[in-house]
């Protein structure tokens, strides 16, 4: 190894942990307001479903901008949301109804039809689509491949801005496309 190489690496090493305790405040400043928002939501002796939309819209709002900065603290806001499904009876028309326009992901954009049909956009005959369904607080979605495969969601949260939903492992978010 060249001295220079050597040097640069050391530097580098050096570096590493002051990066690391730079980045440690920002996640933290996350967390304290999961903790915040979270206390705020618990004094509240008899949640109602709007209290309880109303929490889990400002945890999304808090993920988004912890994803943004690049810390870990997301972890810990899904972790929290995942426990605040929405209610088992919702109501599956009201829900199919909000979800039927175009929705961004942060991966793709999808268009959910009223037929009952959906599509990765740009739709085209060779863009992924397939069926999506929603009974109670469970969202269905298959995909036309060969075998069929359908996939079943818990629903957290379903407003005419947003769309969380939960496979108990991830959670994945959609944003109304306007």
């Amino acid at each position: 190894m060249r001295r220079r190489e050597f040097i640069a690496g050391l530097g580098s090493a050096a570096a590493w942990p002051l990066t690391a305790q730079a980045q440690q405040p920002i996640g933290t400043r996350y967390l304290r307001a999961l903790s915040e928002i979270k206390r705020d939501y618990g004094k509240i002796s008899h949640s109602t479903e709007a209290a309880r939309s109303d929490y889990i819209t400002r945890l999304v709002r808090l993920r988004k901008e912890a994803a943004r900065g690049k810390t870990d603290a997301w972890q810990a806001i899904d972790a929290e949301i995942k426990q605040h499904a929405a209610p088992l009876e919702s109501d599956s028309k009201a829900f199919s109804k909000l979800l039927v326009g175009k929705w961004e992901s942060p991966r793709h954009d999808y268009l959910y039809r009223a037929d009952g049909t959906w599509t990765m956009l740009p739709a085209d005959p060779d863009t992924t689509h397939g069926t999506w369904r929603i009974e109670g607080n469970q969202y269905f979605d298959t995909a036309a491949i060969d075998p069929p495969e359908t996939a079943q969601y818990t629903i957290i949260l379903m407003t005419k801005r947003d769309f969380v939903f939960s496979d108990q492992e991830v959670v994945f978010y959609e944003t109304r496309l306007k």
